[in-house]
């Protein structure tokens, strides 16, 4: 049955930053189970934590192998279609797999199944870091027909942990650098060669899986990491997490803080702040139930810690933030909330598709709804909203129908305004629906003042040309290159800053796909490329950037091919037109890679 359509000022009520109040904590009881030790239980984790792998009936095809180093290391997560080997051949790196941040170390190895993302952020304080990327296939034989090969995914077969190669980092590398070199080559025994060295190192990773040896001290702090993240609620102590990572209170101590930056009792105290956070949003409960919660006996003591951290006492956190509101469907519905000083309780959220806003909100987010290629999967998401019981839903303007008959049975529904109005506008509707008007009027006066800052300082950046330089924008889907007629990007450009568009963005139609040739002949000054990030696309971005049609390409020669992250530049929201105002200049300026 739909909801009927409420009254607009008792919405605008409940979502404004008045009227709100905490609940007395008085006289309540906390019930709570009696937990096991943590480190036993950490061990009968552990006794699950290898399988035995049968592999007798594999077939494994060696697809392409990629050897990042220095600012070569991608930090964005990419897409990979296939499962994809990471090896660390140099440093240290923070690999992402999904949701799952992991430090690997030298010699280190870890698996992503195909259509998964992955990302490597460099430690640049461990030395330099190089890193190997393995895109393969594993194929086993058909039980119904013995004679043909199925791909098979690699949950239930590969290791989804880290392995560590100890003692045998110098030949994992070389084998590295032996099946990327014979990859490449012309004569077909040579990448026969690849594929053969391949099979051997993914033999040599394997059999030291099964062993369960290769443990090194990165991945012991990791398992203590992990035991925080999951026990954060319990008494832990630096003895208790030492004798987890097998390692003496005061090494263990020295180690996290030089690994990691923060000592590990300050780690935790951020892990149970944010999951505090997200205790107290959109609910009722006590702040004494909620400090029980997160591990802190004494709720003033959790207090005076709350505000430590945040700058604000939970009782002012609360006044803002108790409310109950989703978001569905795109992420970018993010970058209009941020401006109006809302946390949604549920939102979809990836470390690709919606990285800087996972990096911002994911810990104080209780509800993550799948952000996988944006809404890929609409009945999952759906299913997860409904058993979240949001107050309100706020969705995307491109929402279908089906979906918003199904988000109005769950909760009421504000659709965003279409695009073609304008983010301002956008803003200001969805500031006034929720009664947060003057937040929005806040923010558009200090963006204001940073357009004309933009404006204002933007010529010292053009190196005294005369004139302004010519701009193309460009995007790179699979082996296609178009003119990038994003919103954002043209209003930044050609609005905002008043830059010149060359005659080949004027002359060509709308959605017409480009020819190398014609960039060759192009009058562009500056071209700006977004890659869509994955393994198809970068392949043939590799393969063009070595052709000769491409490097005869005037900005290129002139060093002026700026490589665009995803975010800020596919979206159209406030914050993302804030972000790409900030990083233009730096095309400019010599100091973009």
């Amino acid at each position: 049955m739909l909801h009927s359509k409420p009254d607009q000022h008792d919405i605008r009520q409940k979502f404004s930053t008045s009227d709100h109040h905490i609940e007395s904590h008085r006289n309540r009881q906390i019930l709570r189970d009696k937990p096991n030790k943590p480190e036993k239980r950490f061990k009968q984790d552990k006794l699950t934590h290898r399988q035995t792998i049968n592999a007798s009936a594999w077939t494994i095809r060696l697809w392409d192998t990629e050897l990042w180093s220095g600012q070569q290391v991608v930090t964005d997560q990419r897409l990979t279609l296939h499962t994809t080997l990471i090896v660390v051949l140099t440093g240290e790196a923070d690999i992402e797999r999904g949701e799952l941040v992991t430090r690997m170390s030298r010699g280190s190895a870890c698996f992503c199944a195909g259509d998964s993302t992955f990302g490597i952020t460099p430690c640049t304080t461990q030395g330099a870091v190089s890193v190997a990327v393995i895109y393969f296939s594993l194929f086993q034989a058909d039980n119904l027909y013995g004679h043909a090969l199925l791909e098979s995914a690699m949950e239930g077969i590969l290791p989804q942990g880290i392995v560590s190669m100890t003692g045998s980092e110098d030949r994992i590398a070389s084998l590295c650098r032996s099946i990327y070199e014979n990859s490449r080559h012309h004569e077909g025994l040579k990448t026969w060669r690849a594929q053969i060295d391949f099979q051997e190192m993914l033999y040599s990773i394997l059999t030291t899986w099964n062993r369960g040896v290769g443990n090194n001290k990165t991945q012991a702090l990791e398992q203590s990491k992990k035991h925080m993240e999951e026990y954060y609620g319990e008494d832990l102590s630096v003895d208790q997490l030492a004798g987890i990572a097998e390692l003496s209170p005061k090494y263990y101590a020295e180690l996290f803080k030089k690994t990691y930056g923060s000592s590990a009792m300050d780690y935790l105290t951020q892990i149970r702040m944010n999951k505090a956070k997200q205790l107290m949003l959109g609910s009722d409960r006590l702040l004494r139930e909620v400090a029980h919660r997160v591990g802190y006996r004494d709720e003033f003591y959790f207090s005076r810690k709350f505000k430590k951290v945040f700058g604000m006492s939970p009782s002012a956190y609360l006044k803002t933030q108790k409310n109950k509101l989703a978001v569905y469907g795109s992420s970018s519905i993010l970058g209009f909330l941020i401006p109006l000083q809302i946390t949604p309780y549920a939102a979809p959220l990836h470390p690709k598709w919606s990285r800087e806003y996972h990096h911002a909100l994911a810990p104080v987010v209780p509800v993550h709804l799948s952000a996988f290629r944006q809404n890929h999967h609409k009945h999952e998401n759906l299913r997860k909203l409904a058993a979240s019981k949001p107050e309100l839903i706020i969705c995307a303007s491109e929402t279908e129908a089906w979906e918003r008959e199904r988000l109005q049975e769950i909760a009421p529904v504000y659709q965003m305004k279409e695009e073609t109005l304008g983010w301002k506008n956008q803003l200001m509707d969805l500031a006034e629906f929720l009664d947060r008007t003057t937040e929005a009027k806040s923010w558009l006066a200090g963006f204001e003042r940073k357009v004309q800052t933009a404006v204002q300082n933007f010529p010292r950046f053009l190196n005294e040309r005369t004139g302004l330089p010519g701009i193309l924008p460009l995007r790179l889907h699979s082996n296609v290159l178009h003119i990038n007629e994003g919103r954002g990007v043209e209003e930044v450009l050609f609005t905002i800053l008043g830059l010149a568009p060359v005659s080949l963005m004027k002359n060509t139609p709308s959605g017409v796909s480009l020819k190398i040739t014609q960039l060759a002949d192009c009058d562009a000054d500056h071209i700006l490329l977004l890659v869509r990030q994955d393994t198809e696309t970068l392949e043939y971005w590799r393969e063009l950037q070595a052709s000769p049609e491409w490097l005869r390409i005037r900005a290129l020669r002139a060093g002026n091919i700026h490589v665009l992250p995803s975010y800020p530049w596919r979206e159209y929201s406030p914050i993302a037109i804030s972000r790409m105002l900030e990083e233009i200049p730096s095309f400019f300026s010599g100091n973009n890679p």
